[in-house]
């Protein structure tokens, strides 16, 4: 079965002894490009791809949360170490946990009306024809609703405009995090559902691989929020790890890349130009 050939091939791939035919090699090679994409986003772009991504608001957002993560990484790090106060790794600490504060609130910020989109997209997942895609679409649809707009709840609570009642703001960002862990836990199962239909066929590689780094990245997203919302604590490095593939996985589709044709062609006239004199 799938199940069965995922949990052989994984630890083959871990320990790096993958022996076999060349299929099998590139079904390795492909279950590891998710956890590869922060240095593939760095070795891909180009400048130009690069100031295309920065002119739009989600690639902005994506690329400021590579940093959030990064600076929850340190911060994890710097915990293994326990720094004295007044030490240059403790001021670094500090200054890490600024950054990851202040850009986890600013981004906050830019979740409004996020969540109308998802709205009206939702009566469409009525239409799905598999009962079991249809529940788990709905339900990961209908939790990410709840996720934003608890979210803005507790932002607004934040900012005292509205009062905290039984939970303070921060409390109810929490919640939202629950939520928004169950919304991912759907994510994962309506992923590996398509996997198991997909199955390994060849031709069918390309199915195949987006739904494998959908279903890793929604993986990942349950162990940082879960670790957020306080309903399973990890580790800050762990999460920020996490939190960097994941945030490299969102910000690499964000990417203008250049068609490879197009590329080829700019390519092949810069190659063609006579020097200048």
């Amino acid at each position: 079965s799938l199940w069965l050939q995922i949990a052989v091939v994984t630890p083959c791939v871990a320990a790096g002894s993958v022996v076999g035919s060349v299929a099998e090699e590139a079904m390795c090679e492909m279950m590891m490009q998710p956890l590869m994409k922060p240095l593939r986003m760095v070795g891909d772009m180009s400048l130009a791809e690069f100031n295309g991504l920065l002119q739009k608001a989600e690639g902005r957002d994506k690329l400021a949360r590579i940093f959030q993560y990064s600076a929850r990484l340190l911060v994890g790090s710097a915990a293994y170490l326990q720094p004295t106060a007044g030490t240059l790794l403790a001021r670094l600490e500090g200054h890490a946990r600024t950054v990851m504060v202040q850009l986890a609130s600013a981004r906050r910020t830019h979740r409004w009306m996020k969540e109308l989109p998802v709205i009206q997209n939702l009566p469409q997942s009525f239409k799905i024809a598999d009962p079991v895609e249809l529940v788990l679409d709905v339900l990961q649809k209908a939790s990410l609703i709840c996720f934003l707009i608890t979210d803005h709840i507790g932002m607004l609570k934040q900012w005292k405009i509205l009062s905290g009642g039984k939970r303070a703001g921060t409390g109810t960002i929490q919640l939202g995090l629950k939520i928004f862990t169950f919304c991912n836990f759907m994510g994962v199962l309506y992923q590996l559902k398509k996997i198991r239909d997909i199955g390994l066929k060849e031709e069918k590689r390309d199915q195949l691989a987006k739904s494998w780094e959908a279903a890793v990245k929604h993986a990942l997203l349950m162990i940082q929020t879960s670790h957020l919302s306080l309903l399973y604590q990890t580790h800050d490095a762990f999460v920020g790890v996490c939190g960097i593939i994941t945030s490299s996985i969102d910000c690499y589709s964000q990417i203008p890349f250049k068609p490879k044709a197009v590329a080829d062609k700019d390519k092949d006239s810069k190659d063609a130009k006579p020097p200048s004199k």
